[in-house]
């Protein structure tokens, strides 16, 4: 490993755990292309890590659902990891394996990467600054959330805070993967699995129809910003990586 990444895998692991928003030295940039490579640098190393921890999930999964049934021993430390992986995705069917195969997959990076330029206006909105809060995410518990600045009178929603842009991200992949209203982005993305291909974040971007109250344009937006600054290299890379 060269220096230059060696301190830059530091710097990400100390902003991570104590501070709030991009790194200082990121806006302290000037060219707008280096402001760019640095943003999705960042975010595609905390990315990496949340789709390698699902990827752990899905192999606990698979251990237990492709065994004999029978022969399945509910009482290992395998089967309670299971058991925790069906609460946390709201798995209902204890043996379905489509049901868990379906939710428990990676988000392609390019797909994350555009998202989080889109939903933190390339990481400088208050939400990330304040709150570490990359994809918009709401609450309506006052003990983790912040009051929106334009929120509409009457409204009760708060801007979530979290502790780290790691966990940040961690809620939204969570949030894909097991939201109903991302079921069209979880069958897409498990039809594309069954014929031995991997996802990419360009195919999937257009199945992001509920997550923006713009509709059709924010798909228009996720494939420009995609497209415009080449992010499918970032899915290349994550499954080069995990072949």
């Amino acid at each position: 490993m060269n220096l230059h990444k060696f301190s830059f895998l530091i710097l990400l692991s100390t902003v991570t755990l104590f501070s709030k928003g991009m790194p200082k030295e990121y806006f302290e940039i000037k060219a707008k292309k280096k402001v760019k490579e640095y943003f999705f640098e960042y975010i595609y190393k905390l990315s990496e890590s949340e789709n390698k921890k699902i990827l752990q999930e899905r192999n606990i999964v698979k251990s237990i659902l492709n065994s004999n049934i029978l022969r399945i021993n509910t009482k290992s430390e395998n089967f309670s990891q299971f058991l925790k992986i069906k609460k946390k995705y709201r798995i209902k069917k204890l043996y379905d394996l489509k049901s868990y195969l379906s939710k428990i997959d990676t988000i392609p990076p390019a797909l994350c990467l555009a998202q989080a330029a889109v939903e933190s206006g390339w990481g400088k909105s208050r939400f990330i600054a304040k709150a570490n809060n990359i994809f918009g995410h709401w609450t309506y518990n006052p003990n983790i959330g912040i009051v929106p600045e334009r929120r509409n009178e009457g409204d009760r929603h708060l801007i979530r805070v979290f502790k780290s842009l790691q966990d940040s991200i961690s809620a939204y992949m969570l949030n894909l993967n097991r939201n109903p209203a991302y079921k069209s982005f979880q069958e897409k993305r498990y039809e594309i699995r069954l014929e031995n291909k991997q996802a990419t974040g360009l195919e999937l971007s257009q199945t992001m129809i509920n997550y923006s109250g713009i509709g059709k344009e924010y798909l228009s937006i996720l494939k420009n910003v995609i497209e415009k600054n080449n992010l499918e290299k970032y899915d290349k890379e994550f499954y080069q990586q995990i072949k």
